[in-house]
């Protein structure tokens, strides 16, 4: 028999599993106080501060001035602000030759074969699967019974792209992310439910019952500790693997392995339905050995027997975060409950998990040398999803989407990974959204169902938390920052505002609570698909966007030279705290974004600017937009500059208020504005073309990016003479009148080549484009507008092949004839069977009447069922508990009946015993003595 014993010392609280109520041998397990449940003390909260409505409509004017209303997601922990800041990335510390990639480089915690494990699960589906649908993990359950691989080179362009400060991933076309939505969908996690309280309980929490004999915790939960202690005896460890366990409660046959000297892998197949699980099997003899190892009664063995398996999953491929490889007991109390029929919220923890450990390899001063620990598979699905990284199984089957993916060779061989990732422009914004047809509004109510309440959740910003033993994370989630992906227009997010306060467990779970409160009659909309979700953006954002890019550029450029590294270290060796470890110091200097100031025009100011503007006014704007932005003050100012740009004036110097210079003047907001919004205008052109520009236009743009110097002719002395700074000036004029000849070359093909084939161009343009660029000639704003011009075309192009095979109006013309020939034939006809439709449409209607009154009944029956169902796990626990006190009683009351047959019995005896003494005792009394 185990005895449990709680040792509460203040902040060494234990608990104890021992052979012998008065040992001090045994399993001694690290407690915290659990964050639900009565032994929480933590109120629920019923305030919830979020917005009325979780999304608005943007009107930002347009270069044509228009003011068309575009739906943007809000958020409700980030305050307006358009400031432009550098986010530092993975990508921009390698850049500056901060760090390097390991050479063979880890990332997540993959699923890996655990023998045993997949015969496990095949029993347990057998046995439980109306359980597990019950709690919504069904499909994510049978999900770990496949292996998922990773592609390197994307899963190392992903990371290197990922920024800690957002959780969102940084692309030259804006930010995209990984959202509960994306884990509920594609790994069948579910959003809502309980908290997952990963934490040790108490003895009597364990073992205890409230005042209606109601079980603190499910019996499962206890019988999983015992299992634990039992085999930490028995092999002399004090971490069970996953293997161990697996042996340990799975007695069955082995069936699947891994390839192995000359025996190929035998793995599980996909199959099409859950058919082949249908009731559950006769189990062997030896399946019930654990059960009677642990004397476990037979009432209990089902819901144990799911606890074990479940608390194995957990560990191994839901939320792998620490102890990897070995079963943690604080699993056992989320497990049990889930085993018990109560559904817990996975997709948070999961999400949570998943942002943390991309945030350390980002953060690391090594990355890619040790394994973080979040699970894998779900990113690995994602960029499947949306960026096409793995083969997708295109037939039916059933399980998570994540399923698709599975195998030893579907990942895609990618020869250029991080162009792929770092550029989006083959992301597929819409993989995994539910738009319809039109805009949907709707209201958090009692009456959604449960798909929209978990897309509605998935759209609102929030913390996202996850607790095991006394570890707590906290991850801002930020969908209006990535709202794209959900059909939105994406506009300037804004920044967002630190959490401050010390995360207790009072404060995480109030953070969990607001995450997925319900019936808040707040509003929020399903947004129609678009042909081009990359193109919904707000020229507000462009802007924003536009400048972010150059900041990180001109950040990520600007390699510190080492007589500046080692000053720079000096100073920090001054000013660190000599506790700080040396990945604190690492995420401490990557972490904060570099802000920069750049003033946005207002929508409510801004007007399409006047046909008569000048190319000259053009052009100017399109040089302020068209230098490299960089805030990096020098480390040594007697250290002369690398940068061949030094000393030419930036963007700073002609948009910064107060200390940076003056400011623009209105005509050339307008101009800034304008231009720099006529690329997106045209990407997402509408039925709407515009010319190319004028030759003026042209010569003005090309910009040649080298410093230039003045040449004093009032001077008395005889100018020194310079052959190369004269053969790099000729040198500069050849090539910029050079590229003044390619564009006009490149505007005469334009102007000769119909719309529909201009598309054809684009790569052809784009060698000419490169040649300019390398000679350090700015042709930005001239390459942006032809390569709007093409995108035009290219919509054009894909409108036209959309009508390829349609029939000629002739034909239409004939088929007209045929048929009007037709319906005057058929309108006699038709006068017969129109009575008769009107009495079947009478019919039909009375049907339908009566089909939505049993839709409706059927909907009231399935929500009594649903709220039936915990009522009766917890009836099924009550009626095992009154069974096994019955049984207890009884063998109380044989116990006692057999003791009073023998107490009778002992009295009989003791009666017959009394009469010999007295009749022996008359005889003594009379008996003489004669000598």
């Amino acid at each position: 028999m185990v005895y449990f014993k709680y040792h509460d010392f203040p902040g060494e609280e234990t608990l104890s599993l021992m052979q012998d109520a008065n040992s001090v041998d045994g399993a001694h397990f690290r407690s915290f106080p659990p964050v639900i449940g009565p032994f929480a003390n933590i109120n629920s909260s019923t305030e919830f501060s979020g917005p009325k409505s979780w999304y608005k409509e943007s009107r930002d004017v347009n270069a044509f001035g228009g003011k068309t209303p575009k739906p943007v997601l809000v958020a409700s922990h980030h305050r307006p602000c358009d400031e432009a800041c550098s986010f530092q990335t993975l990508s921009t510390r390698l850049s500056r030759k901060e760090t390097k990639w390991s050479s063979s480089p880890k990332f997540g915690v993959e699923p890996t074969y655990i023998p045993l494990y997949w015969e496990w699960l095949e029993d347990v589906l057998h046995h439980s699967r109306r359980t597990l649908a019950s709690t919504h993990i069904l499909d994510a359950v049978y999900a770990s019974m496949y292996i998922y691989k990773c592609n390197s080179p994307v899963m190392q362009a992903f990371c290197e792209s990922w920024c800690p400060t957002t959780n969102t991933l940084h692309t030259s076309v804006g930010e995209m992310s990984i959202s509960l939505w994306d884990i509920y969908d594609l790994g069948g996690l579910p959003v809502t439910g309980l908290f997952y309280d990963e934490v040790v309980p108490s003895a009597v929490e364990l073992e205890g019952s409230d005042d209606e004999h109601s079980l603190y915790l499910p019996y499962s939960c206890k019988y999983l500790f015992m299992a634990l202690h039992y085999l930490s005896e028995k092999h002399k460890v004090t971490t069970i693997t996953f293997e161990t366990w697996c042996d340990f409660w799975f007695r069955g046959a082995s069936k699947y392995f891994l390839a192995s000297g000359n025996k190929k892998s035998v793995l599980p197949t996909l199959m099409k339905d859950f058919s082949s699980f249908n009731g559950p099997r006769s189990w062997s003899h030896k399946m019930y050995e654990a059960f009677r190892i642990l004397r476990i009664p037979e009432a209990h063995h089902r819901q144990t027997y799911l606890a074990a398996f479940l608390s194995c999953w957990l560990c191994a491929f839901v939320l792998p975060v620490s102890d990897l490889g070995c079963i943690r007991p604080g699993s056992f109390k989320p497990a049990s409950f889930l085993a018990s029929g109560k559904e817990t919220s996975l997709a948070i923890p999961v999400l949570a998990s998943i942002y943390h450990g991309l945030s350390k390899i980002s953060n690391s001063p090594t990355p890619g040398k040790h394994r973080e620990s979040f699970p894998a598979q779900y990113v690995y699905v994602w960029t499947a999803k949306y960026f096409r990284s793995h083969h997708i199984v295109t037939y039916d089957f059933v399980g998570a989407p994540l399923v698709g993916i599975q195998g030893l060779d579907s990942v895609i061989k990618s020869p250029d990974a991080k162009s792929l990732v770092s550029s989006g422009k083959d992301f597929n914004w819409l993989a995994n959204s539910i738009c319809g047809n039109s805009d949907e509004k709707r209201e958090d109510d009692n009456h959604q169902p449960k798909q929209f309440t978990n897309f509605f959740i998935s759209m609102r910003s929030c913390f996202l938390t996850l607790r095991f033993d006394n570890n707590y994370v906290v991850e801002p989630y930020s969908p209006h920052r990535f709202g794209r992906q959900f059909g939105f227009h994406q506009d300037v997010p804004g920044e967002l505002v630190v959490q401050t306060q010390n995360i207790t467990r009072e404060h995480m779970y109030y953070l969990f609570q607001s995450s997925i409160r319900l019936h808040t009659r707040a509003t929020f909309l399903v947004p129609c698909r678009t042909f081009n979700a990359q193109s919904r953006v707000t020229p507000s954002f462009t802007t924003w966007w536009n400048s972010v890019v150059s900041l990180n550029a001109a950040y990520a450029s600007r390699t510190p030279s080492p007589t500046n590294v080692r000053s720079k270290k000096r100073k920090e060796r001054k000013g660190d705290d000599p506790n700080t470890s040396p990945k604190d110091k690492a995420a401490k200097t990557s972490a904060a974004p570099r802000k920069v100031r750049v003033r946005l025009p207002k929508s409510s100011t801004i007007s399409c600017p006047p046909k008569e503007t000048s190319s000259k006014g053009r052009d100017e704007s399109r040089r302020l937009a068209s230098r490299v932005v960089s805030n990096e003050p020098s480390n040594d100012e007697n250290e002369p500059s690398n940068d061949e740009h030094a000393g030419e004036p930036t963007i700073l110097d002609d948009i910064f208020a107060e200390d940076y210079g003056p400011e623009l003047s209105p005509e050339e907001i307008e101009n800034l504005q304008s231009d720099a919004n006529i690329a997106v205008e045209l990407t997402a052109c509408e039925n709407t073309f515009v010319s190319l520009p004028e030759q003026q236009f042209i010569d003005d743009v090309v910009i040649d990016t080298a410093p230039t110097t003045s040449v004093s002719t009032a001077s008395t002395e005889s100018p020194s003479f310079n052959a190369q700074d004269m053969i790099t000036k000729a040198t500069n004029r050849a090539d910029r009148y050079a590229a003044s000849l390619m564009i006009n070359e490149i505007k005469d093909k334009l102007m000769k080549t119909p719309l529909a084939k201009v598309h054809e161009l684009a790569q052809e343009f784009e060698q000419v484009f490169s040649y300019v660029r390398d000679k350090k000639i700015d042709i930005s704003a001239i390459e942006s507008f032809i390569k709007g011009y093409i995108g035009c075309g290219s919509q054009l192009h894909h409108v036209r092949l959309g009508k390829q095979g349609d029939p000629t109006l002739n034909d239409l013309e004939q088929r007209s004839l045929e048929i009007e020939t037709s319906v005057q034939t058929t309108t006699i006809a038709g006068k017969a069977e129109e009575e008769r439709m009107q009495a079947l449409h009478k019919e039909i209607d009375q049907i339908q009447q009566e089909q939505a009154e049993h839709k409706r009944k059927l909907n009231d029956l399935a929500e009594r069922a649903d709220r039936l169902l915990p009522l009766i796990s917890e009836s099924e626990e009550k009626f095992q508990g009154y069974v096994i006190q019955k049984k207890e009683q009884e063998n109380s009351l044989l116990i006692m009946k057999e003791n009073i047959a023998a107490a009778k019995e002992v009295e009989a005896k003791l009666t017959e015993a009394e009469k010999q003494f007295g009749v022996a005792r008359d005889a003594l009394q009379a008996f003489k003595f004669e000598s």
